[in-house]
Formats: structure tokens, sequence, C-alpha cells
């Protein structure tokens, strides 16, 4: 039924639907849209995504058919139809349609999608292929970009604002970062971002599988607490930063798996050194003019996010439990 109201250009065929709404634009430039047929039982309404990002052609289908089964307390959107093909010029897939959903997290709804986490995260790894990858590069690959550009970032540091007492702590998290930051591999969304996630119905919905890959447990977390999103923005303050986490270690634990020691710490670094690699991406874009009124609104939040983690970090005891080992993410 589905696979007839796209076109041959993996397109939403507008003769063949009453009514279209657009919803957002991807990256990729295409449109997701809700659009609305006459059924049997009545006028139902559904999602027509094309896809926006080549690399994860068939990825979604396969993480609904795969990955998602395992996960029965997870809300998602079903999965209803997909491009009988892979050509990534014309895939589409279609999904229920769940209705208006909230991305304006409360700070309620934040610690609760953080408790969420565990639930794919203590999923055995051997359920996701070690050929697939997420939209950002590894941590080893951003530790080391931030390595060798430690003096560029230090002066961008300043330059923003960052009191000088706390480069040099920042400048011994980076340098230790290898050791302190690499002792789990978990099952991670991959892109699990304020625009992923909703609430409809008053339930927390998880949008976009599509980027599930073998990462970090501190990747997720990263995304829903520390990374700005463009359209919905991010507001976590210390306190709910920290109820978050808190909140995520007491699912893992009801789960019967124990988080390593150092835990909260060892995010703090991992946020820290991803927000100097963003910062440092950022003023990349600046200087050679892409996108820039864009970098320039976002420039300032990733500096505020690093002075608020640089600041934990500081303020805790020297003696207090690291993570030890490698995270291989």
């Amino acid at each position: 039924m589905f696979s007839d109201l796209v076109t041959g250009d993996g397109l939403l065929d507008k003769t063949k639907v009453p009514e279209w709404e657009a919803l957002y634009k991807g990256m990729g430039g295409k449109t997701v849209e809700r659009f609305t047929i006459r059924t049997d039982k009545g006028v139902a309404s559904y999602i027509f995504k094309p896809l926006n990002n080549r690399e994860a052609v068939g990825r979604e289908a396969w993480v609904h058919r795969s990955l998602l089964p395992h996960l029965p307390r997870i809300a998602v959107p079903k999965l209803l139809a997909s491009a009988p093909h892979h050509d990534p010029d014309r895939y589409w897939t279609i999904f229920e349609d769940l209705g208006p959903l909230e991305h304006q997290l409360s700070e309620n709804e934040v610690v609760q999608a953080a408790s969420l986490i565990p639930c794919w995260h203590q999923l055995p790894l051997s359920l996701i292929p070690r050929s697939l990858r997420g939209n950002k590069p590894l941590y080893r690959d951003i530790l080391r970009h931030v390595h060798r550009n430690r003096e560029q970032a230090e002066s961008l540091l300043l330059r923003l604002g960052m009191p000088p007492k706390w480069i040099s702590p920042l400048h011994q998290i980076i340098l230790g970062a290898e050791q302190t930051v690499d002792s789990e591999t978990v099952v991670s969304h991959g892109d699990f971002h304020r625009g992923n996630i909703a609430v409809a119905g008053g339930e927390i919905v998880i949008l976009d599988w599509e980027h599930a890959h073998r990462n970090s447990p501190f990747w997720d977390l990263y995304n829903l607490l520390d990374l700005t999103h463009p359209v919905f923005r991010r507001q976590t303050s210390d306190a709910l930063r920290q109820s978050a986490l808190n909140a995520y270690i007491a699912s893992r634990r009801r789960l019967g798996w124990e988080e390593p020691p150092g835990f909260i710490r060892s995010y703090y670094e991992y946020a820290a050194v991803h927000s100097v690699w963003m910062l440092l991406l950022i003023q990349d874009d600046l200087q050679r003019d892409v996108w820039l009124d864009y970098v320039r609104r976002r420039f300032r939040h990733p500096a505020r996010r690093l002075r608020g983690a640089d600041g934990e970090i500081a303020g805790r005891r020297s003696d207090q439990p690291r993570h030890g080992g490698r995270l291989s993410s």
C-alpha cells in the first residue's frame, strides 16, 4: 500500500494523498512530511521520511528489525514501510504518526530520558556489528585532535573568558583523558539529542535510531545533557546535569549493572574534551566563513558548558576515585 504513495525519485507522491504538511528539513535537505490517506477504517495519518544521510541507508529499518525488539520498554514510532532498495538518492521510510511531539523537555523529562538510556546500554554488544559507525568521530580521534591543537585550544579558551586558573586542570584532563575515559563500550543510540527525544501523550518517545553503533556510555549522555541543538536549545544547569547522571546510575543498578568507579567525574572529563573539540571546529568554521552567522550564534554555548564542566572537575577532591583503563569508543 505505502509503496504506491512514493514516486520513482523517492518522494511522497502528492497526487495520491489528500493532505500533507512539511514537518522539518533534514541535514541532507530533504523534507520529512506528515500525510493523510483514507483507509478501510477511516482517515489515518503517517510520517514520510526520505533519507537525509547517505551513509545510513537501510540502517533504521535494520534497527527496527534487529535491535528495537530487545527494548520493549522504549516507546518508538513503528516503522511501517521502507524502500525495497538501497539507493541512497531514492531511499525512504514511513512511520506511524504519534501526533504532535514536544521536544522542549522539562527538567523532570530530561532526568526521565537519562534513566532510559541504560535499557539499550546494557544490551549485548553482539547485537551491533562492528562495522556500524556513528555520525561523529570516535573518542580516540577527538582526543588526538585536541592533543594536537592543545596550545591553540588554551589560547581560544582564554579569549572566551575562561579563568586562567582553570587552564592547568584542563591541561591535565586532556593529557590524562585516554587513561581515565576508556573502560566501557555499550550499544549507543548514537544521536540522542533533544531533537530525537520527544513527549507524546505524556510518554518519552525516542526517535531516529539510524546512528546506533558501539560507543562509550558517555556519548548518549553528552548528547542529552551538553550538546547544543540548532533548534531545540539545551538548558542544562549543574543541578539538572547531576540529577540526570544520578538517574542514569540508579537505572543501571536496578538492572543489576554497576557503574565503574568515578563514573560522574569521568563523564565531566569526557564532556570537557568533547567541548574543547567542538570549540576548535567552530573556530575553524569561523575562520573559513563556513555557515558564518550560524556558528557565531552557537560559539558561546560550548564555552559556557566547558566552564561549568571544568569548574565541577576542579572543585572535586584530587583523591576521588578515578576511572581506570581504556574506553573503546
